[in-house]
């Protein structure tokens, strides 16, 4: 038996990183490990994680913004130190199928960031990889057919299959090409990552919105995973995404009335209202009471500025916007002018995956 104990940490959205950690099990429960999956829903680093090389962890995750989700990145940061442990890391990131051409994804720096910090925790972390699996993002394009997804998938389950057969025999998985490709894009686009981390991940969350068919019953937020939503309204509740949301399209992919759009038109709006520069006219106001501050306008204290402005500007927007599309001329405005409306866009959950296979303990 190469591991006496084996607990796989997950995180997913729509299925696919549950999926992925499924496959790994059953390899797992094949060479007698004692074998746990566990979603990272509401749960707190585990402390009792044994010690020794004769146990094994892994995280599983989605992709995001080319690197990994901040709750995922949360998750790993608090887990206990271990002195020699073997750990894996792998990322399900969002791929296409285009005849018979497979686009794959990109999950970046997110394996990597991961790894180095069970590394630094000294977990002897044997290896990483990334595995497509089909796209959920239905903010940025429309959801594809079954059978494209059936194609993926199944490409999906031989390369997991030989990444966790290769851990197991107590070998390291490093040296690839696909980790030569997710590095290279990780450090090609760091800067996005980054953006994406501190300010896009907010932004995106705030796209979120129900047209006149939620009949306001909590589906969405009472299964967030993050507590990224909450119902407002005493007579007709309507859902309201906060900071939190982490844009794993879990609550569009769930909702039974196929109210949640990602509202491009109301994106465009928002990000002319985040563009505004602000920072040129407080530096003008107060060049009145400090003369020569205005000398320092293309300088950090214009970027501080922006970043300061960037969290209330979204903020205060989205808080009018909510209450706006309560409006029903203003909510068909904007469900009319969002390609999510348009029954060919879609949403997507992994096929043979439902909400209690997420949300369940496997042991």
């Amino acid at each position: 038996m190469a591991y006496r104990n084996t607990t796989i940490y997950f995180m997913s959205g729509t299925g696919n990183s549950y999926r992925v950690s499924t496959w790994m099990r059953e390899i797992a429960e094949k060479t007698g490990s004692n074998t746990e999956v566990l979603s990272v829903k509401n749960r707190k680093p585990a402390q009792d994680i044994k010690n020794g090389k004769n146990n094994l962890i892994g995280i599983v995750f989605p992709a995001h913004g080319f690197t990994m989700p901040w709750h995922i990145l949360k998750f790993v940061w608090g887990l206990p130190r271990r002195k020699s442990t073997h750990a894996f890391c792998a990322a399900a990131r969002g791929s296409l199928k285009f005849g018979p051409v497979f686009v794959p994804g990109m999950s970046g720096s997110g394996t990597f960031i991961i790894a180095l910090i069970l590394m630094l925790k000294g977990y002897n972390v044997r290896g990483a990889m990334s595995v497509d699996m089909p796209s959920n993002w239905f903010s940025l394009h429309p959801i594809q057919h079954a059978k494209s997804h059936e194609a993926i998938i199944a490409r999906a389950k031989h390369k997991v299959t030989g990444f966790i057969e290769t851990i197991f025999l107590k070998q390291k998985v490093w040296l690839t090409l696909n980790n030569l490709y997710e590095i290279t894009g990780g450090i090609l686009l760091s800067l996005i990552s980054i953006g994406y981390l501190f300010f896009g991940r907010f932004f995106l969350a705030k796209l979120f919105f129900a047209n006149s068919h939620c009949n306001g019953c909590g589906v969405c937020a009472q299964n967030c995973s993050f507590g990224g939503i909450k119902m407002w309204g005493k007579k007709n509740p309507k859902p309201f995404w906060k900071y939190s949301c982490e844009s794993c399209m879990r609550c569009g992919a769930l909702c039974p009335k196929n109210a949640i759009e990602a509202g491009h038109s109301w994106g465009v709006l928002l990000y002319f209202i985040t563009a505004i520069p602000v920072s040129f006219y407080i530096i003008s106001t107060l060049n009145v009471y400090i003369p020569g501050i205005k000398n320092l306008q293309g300088s950090w204290l214009r970027t501080v500025l922006d970043i300061l402005c960037f969290y209330p500007a979204i903020f205060i927007s989205y808080y009018i916007f909510h209450f706006l599309i309560r409006i029903p001329v203003i909510n068909w405005i904007f469900a009319h002018t969002t390609m999510t409306r348009f029954s060919f866009w879609g949403r997507y959950r992994e096929p043979n995956t439902n909400l209690k296979h997420m949300d369940e303990t496997i042991q």
